[in-house]
């Protein structure tokens, strides 16, 4: 039995198949990110819609929309684009280096830069059947 001094000093016996310390993954920034980025896109998108062709600041739904579409989805789209480009750099199936900034940054004011991102990942490895796949 380990007492609380032996196991914040000792890893933990796990089976290498689980992803334990002799066998399995170690990566940070698993994650179904395509998924996350396609959702907070689409969502952004809709709610950019809605607030330019429907709504007006007067209203108090106005409001409540732009920060939803400016100050959650936006930031969770750059988020998420910098963490699907930190994830495949981990697996070393792709590095964007300063590009995954490039997008990220761009993706703030408009995420659907989202597309380019997802087209420049794509074009870096086509042939690569695990890209879409989960990691």
């Amino acid at each position: 039995m380990n007492t609380r001094a032996e196991s914040e000093t000792e890893p933990p016996d796990r089976d290498p198949a689980d992803g334990g310390p002799t066998g399995g993954s170690d990566r940070r920034f698993d994650g179904p990110w395509l998924a996350a980025i396609a959702a907070t896109v689409g969502a952004w998108t809709v709610l950019y819609a809605v607030d330019w062709a429907l709504l007006t600041p007067a209203t108090p739904v106005g409001p409540a929309v732009a920060f939803a579409h400016s100050y959650l989805l936006a930031p969770l789209a750059t988020a998420t684009i910098l963490l699907d480009a930190l994830s495949l750099a981990e697996r070393r199936v792709a590095d964007l280096g300063v590009f995954k900034w490039i997008y990220a940054l761009a993706a703030l004011p408009a995420p659907p830069v989202a597309a380019l991102y997802y087209a420049h990942r794509e074009w870096l490895k086509p042939d690569d059947t695990t890209l879409l796949g989960e990691p």
